[in-house]
């Protein structure tokens, strides 16, 4: 079995940046950390020339990128986007879907089992992303305005039996009818829970977090502060997240969506541990396209591309990002001055815990995946490594 060491490097790991060490790599798996004067003669070495060593990346919240989107509901679409955002460092994703008919929703399950089973050549899948159907209409954003619903206990059950556990998150409005009976459904099968395109109130989403919503979808996109409904003030989903130490949120990292104030105010509140980063992206990702779809190509939602973001023609509202992870990781530590740890555990480490993938997947330790990242002291991408082998685009 091949074993490999990436020496002369900075290693980054969860709490310190580490010089002068090793990290031991035999096939699929890192096995050890050793100072570099401990490793013996015979092991092949990579030389990191000084760069960072960074664990890959972890969206756990994206639609697309390299022109195709997961609602086109094929492996090559899949395998596509998957390709597109390893080159620039995430080793694992969880595709996201959006509002649409369950025959489309069922088609992207038999995309997504079927690319799994070939294999995606890139990152390795964690697990679907259900994002819908279950919206408030009143915060849609730029989902499709068809296809809102209200749960019913015979729907997701034939949603949840379809899938088969190939579903890791499902963001829904807790404010809406049968939200009690949809989230014991779904905690049952272990599926994160995530407040998400809603018009709660504080009040509704810290009784939806004891139902068992336990993560917010893209805070302060499509989700409440303070308002009046009447002449009553509420709180609403910001505050609640703030307020309860076990919610916790993601925030769209492309320097677009969430201002350098305000992502350091999330870092400040909820911590690297409670914060992941996300990127949102559609399928514009990775490319030159102006003009494109969110969502699959016959039935999705225009969008135009300017100033670097995804916007509906009318420019009412964002329609998703372009971003990739490193892009983000320049944003959030370069432009925002997070630290580089700080930052890289929101990219990696918290996202893989709260899809149930930190067992294997997230940070530079003995018995993990060995999905490395190598980058440059400016933060880019120089080489990708996928549970121990070199992704090659």
């Amino acid at each position: 079995m091949r074993k490999l060491a990436f020496v002369g490097g900075i290693i980054v790991l969860p709490h310190e940046e580490v010089t002068g060490h090793a990290v031991i790599v035999e096939g699929e798996k890192i096995v050890a950390i050793l100072p570099e004067n401990d490793l013996p003669e015979n092991i092949e070495r990579i030389s990191l020339g000084g760069d960072y060593l960074l664990p890959g990346f972890v969206d756990i919240h994206v639609h697309g990128g390299g022109g195709a989107d997961f609602m086109d509901a094929t492996p090559d679409a899949m395998r596509t986007v998957a390709a597109t955002h390893c080159a620039h460092g995430t080793t694992s994703l969880c595709p996201t879907t959006m509002t649409c008919p369950n025959e489309q929703l069922f088609a992207c399950f038999d995309a997504y089992r079927e690319t799994v089973r070939k294999g995606t050549g890139s990152a390795d899948f964690l697990g679907l992303h259900l994002e819908g159907p279950y919206f408030a209409s009143a915060n849609r954003g730029a989902q499709p305005t068809k296809g809102d619903r209200v749960p019913t206990v015979a729907e997701v059950g034939e949603i949840l039996a379809r899938a088969g556990g190939i579903i890791a998150r499902w963001d829904a409005a807790p404010e809406l009818d049968g939200m009690q009976r949809f989230a014991a459904q779904v905690r049952e099968q272990g599926i994160l829970l995530s407040v998400g395109h809603s018009v709660a109130t504080a009040e509704e989403t810290l009784a939806a977090y004891a139902d068992g919503f336990t993560h917010v979808t893209h805070m302060y996109c499509a989700t409440t502060t303070e308002h009046k409904r009447g002449q009553v003030v509420h709180g609403g989903i910001v505050e609640a997240a703030y307020l309860e130490d076990g919610i916790t949120i993601e925030l769209i990292a492309d320097g677009k969506h969430i201002p350098k104030e305000t992502m350091r105010l999330g870092f400040r509140l909820k911590g690297k541990n409670s914060l992941a980063l996300i990127t949102d992206a559609m399928r514009a990702a990775g490319t030159d396209l102006q003009s494109t779809m969110l969502g699959d190509r016959q039935n999705g939602v225009p969008v135009i591309i300017e100033e670097g973001v995804a916007k509906l023609p009318d420019r009412s509202s964002y329609a998703g990002s372009i971003a990739t992870m490193d892009h983000a990781l320049r944003v959030v530590h370069g432009r925002y001055g997070i630290p580089l740890c700080d930052t890289v555990r929101a990219m990696s480490l918290t996202p893989a815990r709260l899809v149930g993938a930190d067992d294997r997947k997230g940070s530079i330790a003995p018995g993990k995946d060995a999905d490395l990242v190598i980058l440059t002291p400016d933060l880019t991408v120089r080489r990708v490594f996928v549970r121990g082998r070199e992704f090659q685009q």
